[in-house]
């Protein structure tokens, strides 16, 4: 009797061992999935050390009770490695594990071995490095030429499967500044995504790729990915271009589910991760003002075509209350958008409580309807002014880094009546009080439509955070060649930096970045004459200048410019 005792205990003790080890992964019939976005600071110390203590981070979150039930983990841009510490990465139609096959950097194996013990799809984003010249058949794929090292290296992720497998790779199109000067770019945009198990095909790009046509929405518009990975290491820029501002915008406007991981630097401009669902608004997200480890977590409702959309649990806004001192954030460092400097602007009166305006640029124009009432005044607080703004154009540029056309209809914060105080925030020397909510704002514009577009809700508020889906109405009515938006403030909001419509017609004029293998004349045929039109247009709703489109090298452009110039000098001497 206690001999039978003793076995149905050690079969009830392996059956609890049995479930507690079992994961749960979600099936393709499910109609969500559980994904995980890491939050992670650039740590201190050489090279290969900052390489050891980042694979060891990312290994204790793997390895946390905090990852059970995951299906999918993204780490962000830049954390992980860098140049000494750059690995070679495997073709992912290989399907090699870096854990069965250990000829790549420590880090990889570590992390592959990681992604297989815990049953989960892990992103990772490195420093790649790879072969290159003419024994390798890939000497001209780039931009730039083959070092005479032999060896290049690229911006790159990787996604590791629930085996440890690496089943894809993403090198990074649009790099940022310094970055040109290391890393090499394919002349092929590189078009990258996955399937899953559990029935979710993804798409994946990096950081400043969200600001452009490819690869980013061509995943979305052209191979109709409706999830998409963001690795990035983002520098927030006010008023428009703050981290969860762009990366809920973008997947509102896009409806498309996205999982973004951001680096920690909060005083170096970078922080702000979060899981996305489309228009149903952020499901998780988070910013900081110190350097932050954070998993965020979400169960993600599936988007299957021609089914209805997973019904959320619907959000319940609390009762608003009128607070003359609000929480802000001062700690967070920004760029300035100076942009803003071109916008045709209106600045508001300091006490204004009922604003109906219309402002244009040139022919494009913002309708206005603004209503705050008063909570208090004190002379012993600063106090936000405001401007209205209207844009439309490509005389702009993305954090001062490529060109851009942008159409913008705005309400923004100012710290003084000048208009180059706007874009900034008080520091926290400064008490900034409330001194008026705003009641409602109605923003309305006519936008061109185009095949290459991107327009979204584009709003912020003294926390570092877009307002809540629920906070406001979006509507968008097609008018023949335009496209009617309206964004409407419905529920009461103590402090805004940012409340507008702001929209990306992708430009196709060129950044060189000063870079030399970027310059006109290398390796360009010589102006042949046979296109010397210099007028702007507009094509498809984009305003373009047709010596810089896609049908005229931007060599043929300088040089029938140079060739008209030296007429006119000939011709007036």
């Amino acid at each position: 009797m206690a001999r039978s005792s003793a076995v149905l205990m050690l079969l009830l003790v392996f059956v609890l061992i049995l479930i507690r080890d079992t994961k749960q992964l979600s099936l393709p019939s499910d109609p969500t999935y559980f994904a995980g976005v890491v939050e992670f600071p650039k740590l201190d110390g050489s090279d290969r050390d900052h390489t050891v203590l980042a694979s060891e981070g990312y290994q204790a979150i793997l390895e946390s009770d905090q990852t059970n039930d995951l299906d999918i983990i993204v780490f962000p841009e830049y954390v992980l490695n860098n140049r000494e510490t750059a690995t070679f990465v495997p073709d992912p139609n290989d399907k090699i594990s870096p854990c069965i096959s250990p000829d790549y950097e420590m880090f990889l194996v570590e992390l592959s071995c990681a992604a297989r013990s815990r049953k989960i799809y892990v992103v990772l984003n490195l420093k790649e490095k790879e072969l290159c010249g003419p024994a390798y058949g890939n000497g001209s794929n780039t931009y730039n030429s083959c070092p005479e090292t032999g060896v290049r290296y690229f911006n790159t992720n990787v996604v590791l499967d629930r085996e440890g497998r690496i089943i894809s790779r993403y090198r990074k199109t649009h790099l940022w500044r310094h970055e040109y000067y290391s890393n090499a770019v394919l002349k092929q945009t590189d078009i990258s995504y996955f399937d899953t198990d559990f029935g979710v095909t993804f798409g994946h790009f990096i950081c400043f790729d969200m600001l452009f046509y490819e690869p980013a929405m061509q995943l979305v518009h052209e191979m109709n990915i409706t999830d998409i990975i963001y690795p990035t290491f983002w520098f927030s820029e006010l008023p428009f271009l703050t981290s969860i501002q762009l990366q809920e915008g973008w997947a509102f406007a896009n409806n498309v589910n996205l999982l973004a991981a951001d680096g920690s630097d909060p005083s170096g401009k970078t922080t702000g991760s979060g899981i996305y669902a489309g228009r149903a608004g952020r499901l998780a997200a988070a910013i900081f003002e110190e350097p932050t480890t954070r998993l965020i977590t979400a169960r993600v409702p599936k988007r299957r075509p021609g089914q209805p959309a997973f019904e959320l649990p619907a959000v319940v806004q609390p009762i608003f209350q009128p607070q003359l001192i609000s929480q802000r954030f001062t700690k967070l460092a920004t760029f300035r958008d100076y942009n803003v400097d071109i916008f045709s602007s209106e600045l508001l009166d300091m006490d204004f409580l009922n604003v109906s305006k219309t402002i244009c640029h040139r022919d494009f124009c913002c309708d206005f309807n603004v209503q705050r009432n008063v909570i208090g005044f004190s002379s012993d607080h600063a106090a936000y002014r405001y401007r209205l703004a209207a844009y439309w154009g490509n005389e702009t540029t993305f954090i001062r880094v490529d060109r851009s056309e942008q159409a913008v209809c705005a309400l923004f914060a100012c710290l003084d009546k000048e208009l180059h105080s706007c874009g900034y925030t008080f520091p926290s020397s400064r008490q900034v009080a409330n001194q008026l909510y705003f009641n409602s704002i109605k923003v309305r514009g006519s936008f061109a439509t185009a095949s290459r577009r991107l327009i979204m809700p584009s709003t912020l508020d003294g926390m570092m955070m877009p307002l809540s889906v629920a906070q406001y109405n979006w509507t968008e009515t097609q008018l023949g060649r335009e496209t009617r938006v309206e964004l409407e403030l419905i529920h009461p909001k103590n402090d805004l930096l940012t409340f507008g419509i702001w929209a990306n017609y992708f430009t196709k004029i060129p950044t060189l970045h000063n870079l030399d293998h970027m310059q006109p004349y290398r390796n360009q045929p010589q102006f042949t004459g046979a296109n010397t039109n210099s007028n702007a247009s507009i094509n498809d709703g984009s305003i373009t200048i047709p010596s810089l489109n896609s049908t005229t090298s931007t060599a043929s452009a300088l040089t029938s410019l140079c060739s008209l110039m030296a007429l006119c000098l000939m011709l007036q001497s």
